[in-house]
């Protein structure tokens, strides 16, 4: 593999080294080739815990290291996500916790599901659920859900400890996990168990983990418990840590050095994405946060176009967009190569009015992943049901999907008859088997159960294919969706599914690895951005994606840097790096806009490009 200088000394360095990688310049290239390198030393591909932050990344890395290396994908059982790398060590150890096997994943409907039943017991309105789900989160990723709570408000009388404490119980009693559980629980398996640390301590013989400026405290103590001989090798840019109100801490990649004895820095500075108008003007922005590392980024690449608008309104900033997509799409620059990113959802509108208005075809990127989709859920839950009989929410989902007659009344006199320890299919079970049901509900719960069972053998495609059959699903989509290309797509989305499922022998393994996709909503983007039209999206989503031309809108005070984030100095450094983000996924073109009223509400033009200007 070829690679450049900085990259090549990075690569062949041995010890703990966080290579400061810019926008552009080559990281997931470093990143591989550093273990093609390691393998090449004779480390055993096996002992090599690569940890990507989506499972996207983790899947191309694969590639790449087949391709490099000339080894099958199963050399490399550990490059992984944090979360799936983490399950693999958790399901190993899970007695020791007091969990039986198999542990069940609890998707974000599950947790919703479980949330509304607690707040419901609680009397507290529904208006909190997400509110509520995310405190749940940020707790745990915390690593001390009790002093993260102490901290926060109550709801009402009700402390959020309380309503925490009901929620884990919960999990608990259904033998199951929810996502950010088997972070939490893996890092007090091995601080809490020397046997199991030291384990895996001296099996690992080389860590590396990618987009390192985006761990949270929670993940930084898990890469130190797994780190047993000092080989740490990181991956990341401070300049682009955007997730803060995740809980992300850019302060570990910032102290790296503090932090790990005899580690050593290397810089990656040559952009090979962005012509160096951008980049040296992306330089210029960031100078103003205080906090950073220094890195001089530069490209190869010249004659890329900057251009500032500066608007009454929306709509005209919206046309304006409009104008420069199509002179430069007569210039021979598809409108798929075009991408209009803003800072929060509500600012699309009339972007996608005006690209209606030309007859310029776009998608927008982000907005549901693919396993939260209707049709994926309806089918997923059917095979959840099939593996776990205490899955309330699963098997409410399905008891009436497609409609059976079976309503809340008839659930709740369901969920009486409930075996002790049981769920509420083993209610079901105990009500069809005593008879004490009308004939129709019988029948229909009858076919049910039959369905549930039959399906629990079955490789995951036959599975998903007769659920599909045996309950004319696709009949069912037909009467849901809203138009016939709405049917079809959601049609694609299960033909999809069964593929993706056909590469899986049994529905356990195929459930475990699709609850653990929390979908990166720019792996998805980048894949639908393939298909054409222009895309449209949050600087968020976009992180990841680049275009031949960005346009950044909505450049203004109160938006972009967010109203929420200028409270403090350290949250409006985060504003700054999403706008040097978003202005790093241009190659050749860059316009940046800003409307003076936005739904009519008067905003000052954005601090940002003031400093841009000016410099």
């Amino acid at each position: 593999m070829e690679l450049s200088e900085q990259q090549r000394a990075a690569v062949e360095h041995t010890g703990s080294a966080l290579v400061v990688a810019g926008a552009g310049s080559g990281k997931t290239r470093a990143l591989t080739a550093k273990i093609a390198h390691l393998i090449d030393k004779g480390y055993p591909p096996e002992r090599i815990l690569a940890i990507t932050f989506t499972n996207k990344a983790a899947d191309e890395m694969k590639r790449r290291l087949m391709a490099l290396t000339g080894l099958e994908m199963a050399r490399f059982p550990w490059v992984r996500t944090y979360h799936s790398a983490c399950y693999q060590i958790l399901r190993r150890h899970a007695r020791l916790l007091g969990f039986a096997e198999p542990i069940q994943i609890y998707t974000v409907y599950h947790q919703q599901k479980l949330i509304s039943e607690i707040l419901i017991a609680f009397n507290i309105d529904k208006k909190y659920l997400h509110a509520i789900r995310a405190a749940i989160s940020n707790a745990k990723n915390s690593g001390s859900p009790a002093a993260y709570f102490d901290t926060c408000k109550r709801i009402g009388p009700f402390r959020l400890e309380d309503i925490y404490d009901r929620y884990e119980s919960a999990l608990f009693e259904k033998n199951a996990v929810d996502f950010d559980n088997i972070l939490m629980l893996t890092r007090n398996l091995l601080r809490d168990h020397a046997d199991i640390r030291d384990k895996y301590r001296s099996y690992f013989s080389y860590i590396l983990v990618d987009e390192y400026q985006d761990s949270n405290d929670l993940q930084e103590e898990l890469t130190r418990l797994l780190l047993g001989n000092g080989n740490l090798f990181c991956v990341g840019d401070d300049w682009q840590a955007i997730y803060g109100f995740r809980g992300s801490n850019v302060n570990h990649f910032l102290n790296f050095n503090d932090n790990f004895e005899n580690a050593k820095i290397f810089r990656m500075e040559r952009n090979f994405r962005s012509a160096d108008e951008i980049v040296s003007t992306a330089n210029q922005l960031i100078r103003h946060n205080r906090h950073r590392m220094d890195k001089a980024c530069f490209s190869n690449k010249t004659g890329g176009g900057i251009e500032i608008g500066e608007f009454f309104s929306d709509a005209e900033e919206a046309e304006w967009v409009v104008d420069q997509m199509i002179r430069l799409n007569r210039q021979g620059i598809g409108f798929d190569r075009m991408g209009i990113l803003y800072r929060t959802k509500f600012c699309s509108l009339p972007f996608e009015q005006a690209l209606r208005s030309a007859g310029i075809p776009y998608r927008m990127l982000g907005d549901r992943g693919f396993f939260e989709r209707k049709e994926i859920l309806d089918i997923n839950c059917y095979l959840a049901a099939a593996v776990f009989e205490k899955d309330d929410a699963s098997f409410e989902r399905i008891i009436n999907t497609p409609k059976r007659g079976i309503g809340p009344k008839m659930i709740e006199n369901l969920n009486r008859c409930r075996i002790e320890g049981g769920g509420l299919q083993g209610g079901v079970r105990r009500a069809v088997a005593e008879k004490i049901l009308k004939p129709k509900i019988h029948g229909a719960l009858v076919t049910l159960l039959s369905l549930v069972d039959d399906i629990a053998d079955m490789k995951p495609d036959q599975a998903i294919r007769t659920i599909v059959d045996r309950i004319d699903y696709y009949d069912h989509l037909h009467a849901y969706s809203k138009t016939e290309g709405d049917y079809t797509a959601r049609r694609e989305n299960i033909e999809q599914l069964i593929f993706a499922a056909s590469k899986y022998e049994n529905l356990l393994e195929y459930i475990e690895d699709a609850a653990l996709i929390r979908e990166d909503k720019a792996d998805e983007a980048s894949e639908e951005a393939a298909v054409g039209g222009a895309s449209l999206s949050t600087i968020h989503a976009s992180k990841g994606l680049e275009y031949h031309v960005v346009f950044v809108v909505g450049c203004e005070e109160n938006l972009l840097p967010h109203w929420k984030s200028m409270e403090s100095e350290e949250e409006l450094q985060e504003e700054r790096r999403l706008m040097y983000v978003a202005m790093t996924r241009a190659e050749k073109f860059l316009f940046l806009s800003s409307a003076a009223y936005r739904k009519g509400q008067y905003n000052p033009r954005s601090r940002f490009i003031e400093e841009i200007s000016a410099a």
